[in-house]
């Protein structure tokens, strides 16, 4: 009895090992190529250059830790640029004027 209980304890052992190791084999990140950023990016060469660029230099982290999945972190960038894009939009469109503009107009 003692022996078969052995036995199905290593075998469970075994397994855990086994599923332990296919796990950090397809959790393993590597850094794209930049073609591959350019292409994800839909051909926007300089916004996949700045992405590219910012995550080489900083050993792709995201903070303190090791990035994931590069293609969540290209998606939240084009997100910000285009959110971005539409503020810049937003304020030439409703006429704000700069800081010095006002300071100009108000020692008149």
């Amino acid at each position: 009895m003692m022996t078969i209980l052995l036995k199905r304890i290593e075998a469970l052992e075994e397994r855990v090992k086994a599923l332990e190791s296919k796990r950090s084999a397809s959790t393993k990140f590597s850094p794209p190529s930049l073609s591959d950023v350019v292409t994800y990016m839909n051909d926007d060469l300089v916004l996949a250059k700045k992405f590219y660029c910012h995550y080489e230099s900083n050993g792709w982290k995201v903070g303190k830790n090791p990035m994931k999945s590069w293609r969540a972190a290209a998606d939240q960038w084009m997100a910000r640029e285009i959110n971005t894009k539409k503020s810049e939009q937003d304020e030439q469109r409703i006429g704000r004027i700069s800081r010095q503009e006002l300071q100009s107009f108000t020692q008149r």
